[in-house]
C-alpha cells in the first residue's frame, strides 16, 4: 500500500487551545468568546458558565454536564456527526477527569490501574478532539511542580493528578497555549484586563505556533482565531508565497 499524501486544502483551518491558570482570571469567560454555536462540556457545576453566558448574550452556547465516561463519549460522537458546533470548550480538564475516574470506581476507593484508565481515555479523548474540523479550548487549573535540577516551580496545567504528564502531552499537541491572569488597571476608574500569556516565562508555560497572536492578548478568542486561520490559509499572501517558493 503507497503513502497517502496529505491535501491542506482537505483540512478547514482550526484552532487548537489550551487555556490555563488560577481560579478567577477569566479562563471559561475567554474560552467562551469562541466563535459559535460553541459545544460546553462543563464538569465545574452549573454556576461555571453563568457570567459568561451573559457577557457573550449574543453567542449560541449549547451546555451538556460531564457525569462520567459515557457523555464524554456521546459529546464525541455529537461532534463527529458536525450539528453545526463551530467549537468545543471543555471545562475543565481535571475536574472531567474526576468524572471519568468516578464513573470507573463506582463511588470506590480508586486503584491505580484505574486512574491509568482515566488518564488514557483523557488523552485519546483530547486527541479525537484535536483531529476534528472544530475549534477546540481545553481549560485547566494550574498546579506547581518542582523541577528537581533547578529547585524552582514550573505552573503546569492540572489534568487531575499530581502527576503533570497528561497536561505536558495536551500543551505539545495544542496550537496555543495561553497562561491566563488578571492585570489591574493604572488608575481607579479603569477596569482590569483579562490576558494570556503566549510564551514560556517566569514558569508559566505559553505558545502560539505562528507567533502573529502577540504575547499577552486579551482573552477573546473569536480575534484569536481568526487570526491564527488567517496567518496558515494558503489565501494568506506570505503563505501562498511559500507554497509557490516550493513549486
Amino acid at each position: 500500500m503507497g503513502l497517502e499524501f496529505v491535501d491542506p486544502k482537505d483540512h478547514p483551518p482550526v484552532v487548537n487551545c489550551v487555556l490555563y491558570g488560577a481560579p478567577g482570571v477569566g479562563k471559561t469567560t475567554g474560552a467562551l468568546s469562541a466563535p459559535g454555536p460553541v459545544l460546553y462540556l462543563n464538569a465545574e457545576g452549573s454556576n461555571a458558565a453563568m457570567f459568561a453566558r451573559r457577557f457573550h448574550i449574543g453567542t449560541e452556547i449549547r451546555e451538556v454536564t460531564i457525569t462520567d465516561g459515557d457523555t464524554l463519549n456521546q459529546a464525541l460522537l455529537y461532534l463527529k456527526e458536525g450539528n453545526g458546533i463551530q467549537t468545543v470548550v471543555v471545562d475543565s480538564i481535571g475536574a472531567i477527569f474526576q468524572a471519568v475516574l468516578e464513573g470507573y470506581t463506582g463511588g470506590g476507593k480508586p486503584t491505580l490501574p484505574q486512574y491509568g484508565d482515566t488518564t488514557t481515555a483523557i488523552e485519546r479523548f483530547c486527541r479525537a478532539l484535536r483531529d476534528l474540523p472544530i475549534n477546540v479550548v481545553l481549560i485547566a487549573h494550574e498546579q506547581a511542580v518542582k523541577d528537581e535540577a533547578s529547585g524552582e516551580f514550573e505552573r503546569l496545567p492540572y489534568t487531575g493528578t499530581n502527576n503533570p504528564a497528561l497536561g505536558v502531552k495536551l500543551m505539545a499537541q495544542a496550537d496555543v497555549v495561553g497562561y491566563c491572569g488578571r492585570v489591574e488597571p493604572d488608575n481607579e476608574q479603569g477596569e482590569p484586563r483579562y490576558v494570556a500569556q503566549l510564551f514560556s516565562a517566569g514558569g508559566r508555560k505559553g505558545k502560539d505556533r505562528t507567533g502573529v497572536l502577540g504575547e499577552a492578548p486579551e482573552l477573546n478568542l473569536t480575534e484569536w482565531i481568526d487570526n491564527y486561520t488567517r496567518a496558515i490559509s494558503p489565501a494568506n499572501p506570505a503563505a501562498a508565497e511559500k507554497e509557490e517558493a516550493k513549486v
